[in-house]
């Protein structure tokens, strides 16, 4: 059975815990994400990046969401760029910054480092991970307004914007048909002690929420994320202005149809401050 996480193109249908990922090439990581269940984006949101790198032919093959959190750093998920022998070679990478089509516009720029959280562990086996989050340093700035970080996490009963450019159908497997345009979904958040946060009758708690996560549900049983939403941001409005609450990490089961799982920025800001200032 495939690892839980959203990354692209390595789930098959019916799997169960995935993350949002990638392609399945050799040096990815084997998590899946998709926006199911939502609509294409209209609100152009200056911070959102399509993580990119070869696949066969294409120079920008989306890999992974991530979120602007400073002119030249970028937040994503700590899968998205790792394998067992640790983070990957930044120079496979760059980002597009800040358009609804992940193959024009906005701002491109290549990605010089990548800083892993302390607290990722990846693994290969059947078992997800807390702090799946990683930094990317961008090789130049960009123009594009950074995401606002969130003060707070989601609270229980709140609803959050999740985002990407994953597949659309829970059958997803190939990276040809990731949509071109961006997409997105409303979830209602769940208290984090909710039993199908924590565990499903497939895996255990092996892809279930880890201390400084938060969780979300599925609205009528065919709504979430899926391969190629892993990294993308988990949005909240405070006072008019999108923040910055979570970043997609992967799944309690199948996609769109169990919770989904989501590092909380809140909890990691320092961890963040401490290399974007």
């Amino acid at each position: 059975m495939f690892v839980s996480a959203l990354s692209l193109g390595l789930a098959t249908a019916g799997t169960v815990a995935y993350a949002a990922q990638g392609s399945g090439t050799s040096g990815d990581s084997g998590y899946q994400t998709k926006i199911i269940g939502g609509e294409e984006s209209t609100e152009n949101y200056s911070f959102i990046v399509s993580l990119q790198k070869q696949r066969g032919d294409d120079p920008d093959g989306h890999t992974c969401g991530g979120t602007l959190v400073a002119a030249d750093w970028v937040l994503t998920a700590g899968h998205c760029v790792t394998t067992t022998a640790g983070a990957n070679d930044p120079g496979m990478y760059h980002v597009r910054v800040g358009s609804l089509d992940r193959t024009q516009g906005g701002e491109v720029a290549k990605v010089k480092k990548i800083v892993v959280h302390p607290g990722y562990k990846y693994q290969d086996e059947n078992r997800g991970s807390a702090d799946d989050l990683a930094l990317l340093k961008l090789s130049s700035k960009v123009s594009k307004a950074p995401a606002q970080l969130a003060a707070r996490t989601p609270a229980a009963g709140e609803t959050v914007k999740a985002t990407g450019w994953g597949y659309t159908k829970a059958t997803g497997n190939d990276p040809s048909q990731l949509p071109v345009k961006h997409r997105e979904v409303d979830l209602p958040v769940l208290a984090p002690d909710t039993p199908k946060c924590i565990s499903n009758e497939t895996d255990g708690d092996a892809w279930g929420i880890r201390e400084g996560d938060f969780c979300t549900d599925n609205p009528d049983g065919n709504a979430g994320t899926c391969g190629g939403d892993s990294g993308a941001p988990a949005l909240t409005k405070v006072n008019g202005r999108w923040q910055l609450s979570g970043v997609t990490s992967r799944s309690v089961g199948d996609c769109g149809t169990t919770p989904d799982i989501y590092p909380s920025v809140a909890e990691h800001r320092d961890w963040i401050r401490k290399y974007i200032g």
